[in-house]
């Protein structure tokens, strides 16, 4: 008995396929992704971008609205991961907030300083001559100033998609742990 009810477990295992969704250019797992097949099962993507696709499908869709919705034939579905194409015209979240200003406060906002107020008494002094500061300041801004801020912006989204990673191994290895735990109890 408990032979036939290990085959019937194996056969609706391999009818079932795994898989994980993920981004094109960060190479991170994508959440709440819509899987649409062609014979009208959905799903939905997991936070680790998991999901299990059924065997009986010739069409599935992907759709997510930070992302180009794609869709893959069964013929060309190979591995386990798809990649998803983010959407160029997507914004990744807007926060509206603004705050109602009293006269009073606009008011004292608009008055001058008593530093202000003073700095005006004084006579405006022009020096005279080329500023040499400022011109070597504008020429290091232009030669060297732009590339160290380029590499410095590469930097900064470098070491949050490993901080991404690590996040999700960490979540990853948590989940196998747990279920490597189960299986073990069982």
């Amino acid at each position: 008995m408990s032979i036939l009810l290990l085959l019937v477990g194996m056969t609706e295992l391999s009818a079932q396929r795994k898989m994980i969704v993920v981004n094109v250019e960060t190479k991170v797992p994508v959440r709440d992704v819509q899987v649409f097949t062609d014979n009208g099962q959905n799903t939905q993507t997991a936070w680790d971008g998991s999901f299990v696709l059924p065997d009986s499908f010739s069409r599935v869709n992907f759709r997510h609205p930070k992302y180009e919705e794609r869709y893959i034939l069964k013929s060309e579905l190979r591995g386990d991961t798809v990649w998803l194409l983010p959407n160029q015209n997507a914004l990744g979240e807007v926060i509206i907030w603004g705050q109602r200003r009293a006269d009073e406060r606009m008011s004292n906002i608009l008055k001058p300083s008593p530093q202000q107020l003073e700095r005006d008494k004084m006579p405006k002094v022009i020096p005279a001559g080329p500023n040499i500061l400022a011109l070597a300041g504008w020429l290091f801004n232009i030669t060297v100033g732009k590339s160290l801020e380029k590499r410095s912006q590469r930097k900064k989204a470098l070491k949050e998609v490993r901080r991404k990673e690590e996040e999700y191994q960490r979540k990853w290895d948590m989940l196998r742990d747990t279920t490597a735990y189960k299986k073990n109890t069982e």
